[in-house]
């Protein structure tokens, strides 16, 4: 095997590193798709939980079994055959000809070897659930495809990459001034009880729904569609930079389906929206947190996982990518779920863990926003203080997905003035 490409591909691509699993990294190239399609024992021992990943197995076991763990690769062909991966490795886009078939090529049909099979369909969704455009295994390439013929800016498609890369993206100073300050009144309107027929959530409370009363205010709590009620908050939901974003990857107009508005921290532990917030297509949806405040340490700052939009699908019932949709087709539940609910929990934490994703925290500044994957882990740190986090929490979806909401009949939908539209699920 060429050295070059030992040299080159550093730990094995897709594997993020951490200490536990990547040490003794393999002398040869490793692929984890190839590892686990040869391997189907391996997946089987990962949904089991006896291994993180497949190069963590190939690490324990695999390497002394002697398991093949990447197809041939002749760099030397492939860098002649295939002009475009040249150019893309000399404009960055790959260390070397290893990476760049490992991370795109593959997506495009090309070969590692000669006499390598190719597959069907090379660019197709991967994912069980779907997704959106961004999740495709391609969309590298379609980004860098629209930013070559103008029809995608620097700025936007920096940002696409990163939500690509990261699960999320960061818009500082998103909102304008004046949005902010009368969204802010009309949260702080809502936390005095001058909403009377908007509902919240507070767990400590109660476990219904409830109006507002003034011990509201001192725990973590939600007000429940906050945009249904308030045309200053759905004009902030529906901010210009926030609109640009979701037209990027949803590609038509969005759907605001949901909204929390917050006084306090959430306090929740981490989690994955998919398993809660349920749409006609389980991936395609995407969410916003606004800072309508400057955040301070232990106000139960906003806290989530780069990367982590990428973790296997934790199953409900053995099938299901939400606890809800067991729920709705009536799977034999109750204390059998909610023990599935916190084995996803524990989930997420040891695969963050296993591939060595460190928690990163918010401390925004007001009109801030944080735009994230459906599947990208995420909560609240504890509130060890009495400092308030006024923010709004929003779940949105390309207009012609829906919500589960609809099928439950509540299915009144608006417009906005933005060309977006509306819904709740709770009036």
């Amino acid at each position: 095997m060429d050295e070059s490409i030992v040299e080159e591909i550093g730990a094995p691509s897709g594997i993020l590193h951490g200490a536990s699993i990547c040490a003794n990294l393999p002398k040869e190239p490793y692929d984890e798709d190839y590892y686990l399609a040869v391997n189907p024992d391996v997946v089987d021992g990962i949904a089991a939980g006896y291994f993180v990943n497949g190069y963590h197995h190939y690490r324990l076991h695999g390497r002394e079994e002697g398991r093949i763990c990447a197809p041939v690769f002749d760099a030397a062909w492939y860098g002649r055959i295939y002009p475009m991966a040249t150019i893309d490795i000399e404009n960055g886009r790959a260390r070397g000809a290893w990476d760049h078939w490992q991370r795109i090529g593959r997506y495009r049909g090309y070969l590692p070897n000669p006499g390598a099979p190719r597959p069907e369909n090379p660019s197709r969704m991967t994912a069980r659930f779907g997704g959106l455009w961004t999740d495709a295994p391609d969309a590298d390439d379609t980004i860098a495809g629209r930013h070559a013929i103008g029809a995608l800016s620097d700025g936007d498609a920096a940002l696409l990459r990163d939500w690509i890369a990261n699960g999320y993206v960061i818009l500082p100073c998103a909102i304008p001034s004046h949005l902010l300050d009368v969204a802010c009144t009309d949260l702080d309107r809502a936390y005095q009880g001058g909403m009377p027929s908007l509902l919240f959530q507070c767990l400590s409370l109660s476990p219904n729904d409830m109006p507002w009363r003034p011990e509201i205010n001192s725990r973590p709590a939600k007000a429940l569609d906050l945009h249904w009620h308030s045309q200053a908050t759905r004009d902030l939901i529906f901010a210009p930079a926030i609109i640009h974003f979701l037209h990027l990857i949803f590609e038509r107009p969005p759907l605001a389906s949901q909204s929390l508005g917050f006084l306090r921290g959430s306090g929740q532990p981490a989690h994955q929206d998919t398993a809660y917030v349920v749409y006609s297509q389980a991936r395609r949806f995407a969410a916003s947190w606004i800072a309508l405040e400057d955040v301070t340490e232990g106000a139960g700052e906003l806290v989530y996982f780069p990367g982590s939009q990428r973790a296997p699908d934790f199953i409900y019932a053995d099938r299901y990518k939400s606890l809800h949709e067991a729920m709705r087709m009536n799977i034999a539940g109750g204390n059998s779920l909610r023990e599935a609910e916190e084995q996803h929990g524990r989930a997420i934490i040891r695969h963050a863990e296993g591939q060595g994703l460190r928690e990163e925290s918010l401390l925004a500044k007001a009109g801030d926003v944080l735009i994230w994957h459906a599947d990208l882990a995420h909560g609240g740190k504890p509130i060890s203080n009495n400092a308030t986090r006024r923010s709004v929490v929003t779940h949105y979806c390309p207009a012609d997905i829906a919500p589960l909401s609809f099928e439950a009949g509540r299915c009144d939908l608006r417009q906005h003035e933005t060309s977006g539209y509306y819904s709740t699920v709770v009036y």
